[in-house]
């Protein structure tokens, strides 16, 4: 029995350009008259198998060694090929990490300041090993629980999410007092004064509370050097208004406390204003709190 190439596309679902792909690469008869073939029942045999390496991760030019190479043993091509899987798992893994920091953060890793520095491939690596929250699980349960609380109802939380939310609630009771007072007093403080100007000395003053535990924080991780004033403007300035992080403070404070919040913060970092220091994030590239220290 003949089948057309209609018939392949409609009931195995392999498209006549796939075909005609596989004609190329050898693994199936060229078609060198143009015309409409006709596809037998070994045919439809080597389309399905074909197919299944393919998702097995095979390439078509693997697929074609295994047909010529009479020597070929699948043992050893299976077992390097669940090897090689794995370690694009890793790979994957390890990018997924990467985004999802960016995502939670709403920044990106740090760009030399003169530009030639260093190549992009070579920053990249170090970018993404650095900038990663797979290498923090408390960061990525917390990163976790920030998602469901963003993405769904209460009624739509599960046992996993209840258990990530109550790991996060161990975590905050053995916090630092010094370091808990600057996440949650300090800015529900300066936000009951938002009558007061950001610049005011009052505001100022518990800015400057949460700096010193922020430092004395990156300290205690092992960070190289003491992170500036304008590194930690940037940081915290964002936190309250970019990234999945500032998403989950507006629902606990509001839009126009985390902006008075962000314009006091870039106000102590030595800027006009929080618009000031957007310009300079994009005339220098966005820093992660391991740039240089000379500013």
């Amino acid at each position: 029995m003949g089948y057309k190439v209609k018939w392949v596309e409609e009931h195995l679902g392999v498209t006549r350009k796939a075909l005609r792909v596989f004609e190329k690469a050898g693994l199936m008869p060229e078609n060198k008259g143009g015309q409409y073939r006709d596809y037998d029942d070994d045919d439809l045999d080597r389309i399905w198998t074909i197919r299944v390496l393919q998702g097995m991760g095979y390439s078509l030019k693997e697929i074609a060694t295994m047909i010529s190479d009479d020597e070929f043993d699948f043992d050893i091509s299976i077992s390097q090929k669940v090897a090689q899987l794995e370690e694009k798992i890793v790979e994957m893994e390890r990018h997924l990490g990467y985004a999802k920091t960016i995502k939670l953060t709403g920044r990106f890793p740090s760009r030399p300041n003169k530009m030639g520095e260093v190549k992009c491939d070579d920053f990249q690596k170090k970018a993404i090993e650095k900038w990663n929250i797979s290498n923090d699980p408390q960061a990525e349960v917390y990163a976790q629980v920030v998602e469901a609380m963003l993405s769904k109802s209460d009624e739509e939380w599960d046992n996993s999410d209840l258990g990530r939310l109550f790991s996060v609630c161990e975590m905050i009771k053995t916090m630092d007092p010094d370091l808990l007072l600057a996440e949650s007093v300090l800015p529900k403080a300066i936000c009951k004064r938002k009558a007061l100007e950001p610049n005011h000395l009052d505001i100022q003053l518990m800015v400057k509370l949460i700096y010193e535990s922020q430092n004395a924080f990156y300290q205690a991780q092992g960070m190289a050097g003491e992170m500036t004033k304008k590194q930690f403007s940037r940081i915290y300035s964002s936190s309250y208004l970019v990234g999945d992080v500032a998403k989950l403070k507006v629902s606990e404070f509001s839009k126009d406390d985390c902006e008075f919040i962000a314009e006091a913060v870039s106000i102590f970092g030595g800027y006009k204003n929080y618009d000031e220091l957007i310009e300079e994030e994009l005339r220098h590239g966005r820093r992660d709190e391991g740039g240089d220290n000379n500013e």
